[in-house]
């Protein structure tokens, strides 16, 4: 009972860190922390931490297209602020009421410095008192790698003195809040994630896969150090990640079908698979992952544009058959025109954002197809797809460019959304120019109130425009302290 009212006091605090109070107030209560059973309950709050709340990775990218008919005939199905990141609007980001990305992920940063504050002085064993601070320092390393593909420039040697992200090391309210550099920013992030390699434990504990692991360290790695263009770190930390005895693929060939769902006038019947009906009790489990993290948007529908909708096999892919709901809009009481949801875990509110071992795979994949191994690429991507093909059929590759074009592809058709926006920003600053990506919106005009149906216009994701504006209720709250992306 006594850890019980101790861990409600410190949710409570913890509570305080929603972004604009955290950069603002002092709290008026401190919390009675003395055990290190209290701070790894923290850590153990799952739910916590593993949703990562990302309009920007829903809306802003060619994998989501909202057609003009669509809107027309169903105006309220999408909400304006839905909209204002569907166009990549800076005035209307900057106007919205809230921003749950930087404040969902400020708030994991504050648990994580609270547990770092208090980790050396509570009571208890020694080896838990050392996992816990190595979960803490991967949680604030996570968060602060998430903020900064968000907000910040793409990581490049040219970027490097633009402008990253405050660098919160403490719970203290007075901490400065201006923005350091990318490069201080990367630092602080490799510092951390330094810190939680000294973790004991090798593998990823099924029981608690949001838990750190010298193995999901390895794969988050393979992805840091492939979106800074350094892939022989990159390939090195995916051949240890996937040596792995825990994390592994699921042949979707074994998913069950789900609940159907039946609507009326007109007559439909959407079927899904079994995850669709998973809750947090079970998806958090996801045996795929090396480290639990979701994308989460409570519309609960991802709407996939025809453009990622044609890279797949719509007949043997599975990825397509489990997860791309023809029809799927009648979950919204959208009738026409019809409409594809991807839906994966939990009625289509989640999915998959954390290292998997399918990322592994294909961060390996892009690796040796960058570095002209086509045949080896490939080899790898095909572990990936016989486990996602009804009817398995290899794919080839003739050469080096044919082989990065075809490891891209699979890399939307694997993880649509959840890493797109991650994606198109890293493939903007290589030296590789032919993977650019160009997204470009044929709608309407966009205001910050609503659309202008008789005004159609053509919206262009420009270069600059790939760092989220900053919501001007957390420039307020910082009393100037945080200054606005350039654009």
């Amino acid at each position: 009972m006594k850890l019980q009212q101790s861990l409600m006091i410190i949710m409570g605090l913890i509570l305080f860190a929603g972004c604009k109070k955290y950069l603002s107030e002092e709290p008026k209560k401190q919390a009675s922390i003395k055990t290190v059973d209290q701070l790894e309950a923290l850590v153990d709050n799952a739910t916590a931490f593993s949703y990562i709340t990302s309009q920007t990775a829903a809306y802003s990218t060619d994998d989501t297209e909202i057609p003009k008919a669509l809107f027309q005939n169903n105006s309220t199905a999408f909400t304006i602020d839905n909209l204002q990141y569907y166009v990549n609007s800076v005035d209307g980001v900057v106007a919205a009421a809230t921003d749950a990305l930087w404040s969902g992920e400020f708030k994991k940063i504050f648990t994580a410095n609270l547990i770092l504050e208090n980790i050396d002085q509570v009571t208890g064993d020694d080896v838990r008192r050392q996992r816990v601070k190595a979960d803490a320092y991967f949680i604030r390393a996570y968060s602060y790698w998430v903020l900064a593909n968000y907000y910040c420039a793409p990581y490049s040697a040219a970027n490097l003195n633009a402008l990253g992200l405050p660098l919160k090391k403490t719970v203290n309210y007075t901490e400065s809040l201006k923005r350091a550099t990318l490069q201080e920013t990367y630092d602080f992030i490799m510092s951390d994630i330094a810190e939680a390699q000294k973790v004991t434990n090798d593998d990823v504990e099924s029981l608690r896969p949001w838990r750190v692991s010298k193995k999901a360290i390895s794969a988050f790695l393979s992805r840091v150090y492939l979106f800074r263009g350094e892939y022989d770190q990159s390939l090195a930390q995916a051949e240890i990640a996937l040596t792995t005895a825990t994390a592994k693929l699921v042949d979707y060939n074994t998913l069950v079908p789900g609940i159907p769902a039946s609507y009326a006038n007109p007559a439909a019947t959407l079927k899904y698979v079994e995850q669709n009906d998973w809750a947090a009790s079970k998806f958090l489990y996801w045996s795929e992952f090396y480290y639990t993290r979701y994308a989460y948007i409570g519309t609960q529908w991802f709407v996939p544009s025809n453009g990622l909708l044609a890279l797949y096999d719509t007949q043997n892919d599975l990825r397509y058959k489990s997860f791309m709901i023809p029809n799927g809009g009648r979950r919204f009481s959208v009738v026409t025109p019809s409409a594809f949801r991807y839906t994966v875990f939990n009625d289509g509110r989640y999915i998959p954002e954390g290292p998997s071992f399918g990322e592994v795979l294909l961060n390996k994949a892009e690796v040796l197809a960058r570095k002209g191994d086509a045949s080896e690429a490939m080899k790898t991507v095909n572990i990936l797809r016989q486990k996602r093909m009804s009817t398995y059929t290899a794919l080839t590759a003739i050469d080096k460019d044919d082989a990065i074009k075809k490891v891209l592809e699979e890399r939307r058709r694997e993880m649509p959304f959840a890493m797109r926006w991650y994606d198109i920003r890293r493939l903007s600053v290589n030296d590789y120019p032919a993977d650019n990506v160009m997204v470009v919106r044929d709608f309407f005009e966009v205001n910050l109130t609503g659309v202008n149906m008789n005004a159609p216009k053509t919206y262009t994701l420009s270069a600059n425009r790939l760092l989220v504006p900053i919501n001007g209720v957390e420039m307020d709250a910082s009393k100037g302290q945080i200054a606005q992306n350039p654009y």
